[in-house]
């Protein structure tokens, strides 16, 4: 099982110790839908192997979910660190981990019947499904604030607040969902970090 332990009050930079940080964080109400704990779950399936996939749902408690139901984030955040250490090694480091995780997750997202409301209603256009984003957001997360602004017709900044994903799974999500929804040439790019706030700059061709 892959335990840890609290972090000091301040977050610290590196991704594992940054996600032990964001664990101690969270509060039982701080909740995400089952779908994204299947996904993390199915993409530690196709990067790992059962050794990894039995750690994992050691670290979640749970090994069934249910796509629309709220689960803790605490738990899932444990996980994704789980997953991380042990598939660092082969597949270029945690946060390179994180980051695919993060596309994984949101593709089985978008399978889901959840996510498919969604591919619907964007019908092909990033554009709308950056117009929806904060309403996505809020209809599967219990916590933070996401804003969108636009720099552009095609690029903008996503603007989070009090959010638990770490920021290379959010990266690797936006990008995700971008790409999926239509998007050509699709660029995401942190620009800053502060504990559970931050910024992406996206864009696409």
């Amino acid at each position: 099982m892959c335990n840890q332990a609290m972090a000091p009050a301040d977050a610290p930079s590196d991704w594992e110790r940054d996600l032990v940080w964001r664990t101690s964080q969270a509060r039982p109400e701080d909740t995400a839908r089952g779908v994204f704990f299947k996904g993390a779950l199915e993409a530690v399936r196709e990067l790992g192997d059962a050794s990894a996939v039995r750690s994992c749902q050691e670290a979640l408690g749970e090994e069934r979910f249910v796509d629309a139901f709220r689960y803790p984030i605490h738990s899932l955040l444990r996980t994704l660190s789980c997953a991380a250490r042990q598939l660092a090694p082969g597949h270029g480091g945690g946060e390179a981990v994180l980051r695919e995780l993060g596309r994984r997750a949101n593709a089985n997202y978008l399978a889901s019947p959840l996510g498919r409301t969604v591919k619907m209603m964007t019908q092909g256009s990033p554009r709308r499904l950056m117009e929806n984003a904060a309403n996505i957001h809020r209809q599967t997360m219990s916590f933070g604030v996401l804003r969108v602004e636009w720099t552009g017709p095609s690029s903008g900044r996503v603007l989070r607040r009090g959010d638990f994903w770490p920021a290379a799974w959010q990266e690797g999500a936006l990008e995700y969902l971008l790409c999926a929804t239509g998007g050509q040439r699709v660029r995401v790019e942190r620009e800053w970090v502060d504990g559970l706030d931050g910024g992406f700059a996206f864009a696409w061709g």
